[in-house]
């Protein structure tokens, strides 16, 4: 079977960038973040460039499970005990209203995106009803909520239950809004002068007066020390047939299974670890036996990866890209809850911009002061020096002639160190063992057959295409069992 989302629409096609240009605001990233920011702006009168390195939406948000939902459990009980009452009930808020403006998006515009209200609950399978803290977070800022028992069909214990959320088709809803700006696709940026706000890609450059960064991870590497304070989450989903649930549910463990009706079927994932820190496969599998196990006699459709980028004290950072950087914003780190934090970034970039007050800037600011993170930041330097490390080593007991049809190691090759991957055909596809980002040492995962960077989980193919960021070029490919650069 091969990987793909259950979100296909075939979107308009747009050029290439092609020369050199200048524009007032550039908008580099072309996912829902991305996009909804640049359909803000224009609404607020402002002309606006959207440059995407493949075509639009083709990242995360063609790999969602496209809920719409503020009840996002575990994350307000951290929320109240990291920051206290009023920043979590203003976090709460911007979801909310995030929330309602897709619905008011959806009904202006008449769109046709398989909106469905429903009801979202986030499970505990133990003993113990962990949902419960959550739940006393929520009451304690004036949220709508119950606390549930008994939840079939996950034969849960208890769930935090949230009424009047949504589900829709992510890719419906985006085509049918109005594209009243200027859009280029396979126009990936390369570098990025921050302070002059020149933009480079393949095929020319943009000169922008502001510049918004809305590529998932960060790709300036210069300014903001976004490497330090964000990590990248891995999830793998299938879809089934039948419609076997008719709400939203959540496990509250951390490698949870997440679920979903849709129009066809029924949506399953989770199966979470940071990118590039699981070897074996076997996630998928893990999916339909749960599937297979829930809802017995259903078959798979469909089956997708995505990446999600996670901060360490639960709250998105979008505003200001670094302090002293002038006219340049960011919005990252939606910590697996990007449809809210999508609406809510474009909100608060368009206000920023215009120079309108947003009750939620502060909240999310990429300047904020980080409570409670010193033992997660230090994990997350710690496996970023290892894994640089690692690659400036570049030491491998490994041949190229012990891996087997179907796999992928670190292995000696004509005396040097190499990322190879043997096909089912037995041909070698050989590629630098560094990631180009900030040369990491990169991991084969067998799941997608892919090479991740367990630092900052950018994403290549067997033959060193890069299919994630924040890597911005592809990785050095070798070619063939010969070993001559291609």
């Amino acid at each position: 079977m091969e990987y793909g989302s259950v979100w296909r629409r075939a979107g308009k096609e747009y050029p290439r960038l092609e020369g050199d240009i200048e524009r007032d605001i550039v908008v580099v990233g072309g996912g829902i973040a991305g996009f909804l920011t640049a359909f803000r702006l224009t609404e607020a009168g402002r002309k606006v460039t959207l440059i995407e390195a493949d075509r639009l939406f083709s990242g995360t948000t063609g790999r969602t499970t496209a809920k719409i939902t503020c009840n996002q459990g575990n994350v307000y009980a951290e929320l109240y005990r990291r920051y206290g009452r009023s920043m979590t009930s203003l976090y709460y808020r911007s979801q909310v209203d995030a929330m309602c403006a897709y619905a008011d998006l959806v009904k202006e515009y008449g769109i046709d995106c398989d909106w469905e209200e429903g009801d979202g609950y986030i499970f505990s399978r133990g003993n113990h009803c962990r949902p419960e803290k959550a739940y006393k977070a929520l009451r304690n800022i004036g949220a709508e909520c119950e606390l549930v028992h008994d939840i079939r069909p996950m034969k849960a214990c208890c769930a935090l239950k949230m009424s009047g959320q949504y589900m829709f088709d992510p890719l419906k809803f985006l085509h049918a809004l109005p594209a009243d700006f200027e859009i280029f696709e396979r126009s990936r940026v390369t570098e990025i002068d921050a302070e002059k706000r020149v933009l480079r890609t393949g095929g020319g450059s943009v000169k922008a007066n502001v510049i918004v960064i809305a590529t998932r991870y960060p790709v300036i590497n210069s300014h903001g020390m976004y490497f330090m304070k964000l990590r990248q989450s891995a999830s793998y989903t299938i879809a089934v047939t039948g419609r076997h649930v008719e709400d939203m549910y959540l496990d509250d463990e951390a490698e949870g299974l997440s679920l979903r009706p849709y129009a066809g079927g029924t949506i399953l994932g989770g199966c979470d670890h940071r990118t590039g820190r699981r070897k074996r496969g076997g996630r998928f599998a893990e999916l339909e036996r749960n599937a297979a196990k829930l809802f017995p006699g259903c078959e798979v459709t469909d089956r997708w990866f995505a990446e999600d980028v996670m901060t360490f004290d639960g709250l998105p950072m979008v505003g200001e890209y670094a302090k002293g950087l002038e006219n340049v914003y960011v919005a990252t780190g939606f910590n697996k809850w990007g449809m809210t934090n999508a609406m809510a970034a474009a909100g608060i970039l368009t206000d920023l911009i215009t120079g309108a007050d947003n009750p939620y800037a502060g909240v999310f600011s990429p300047q904020r002061g980080v409570r409670g993170a010193f033992f997660a930041s230090l994990v997350n330097a710690a496996v970023n020096i290892a894994g640089m490390i690692a690659g400036a080593l570049g030491i491998s007991f490994v041949s190229a002639d012990e891996i087997p049809s179907g796999e992928g190691r670190i292995a000696r090759i004509n005396g040097e160190t190499k990322a190879v991957y043997r096909d089912e055909g037995g041909r070698l596809h050989v590629t630098d063992a560094r990631c180009p980002h900030m040369k990491c040492r990169l991991k084969w995962n067998a799941e997608t057959r892919t090479w991740d960077c367990p630092c900052h989980g950018s994403r290549f193919d067997a033959d060193g295409r890069l299919l994630d960021p924040p890597a911005v070029k592809n990785n050095r490919r070798v070619s063939g069992e010969s070993g001559g650069e291609e």
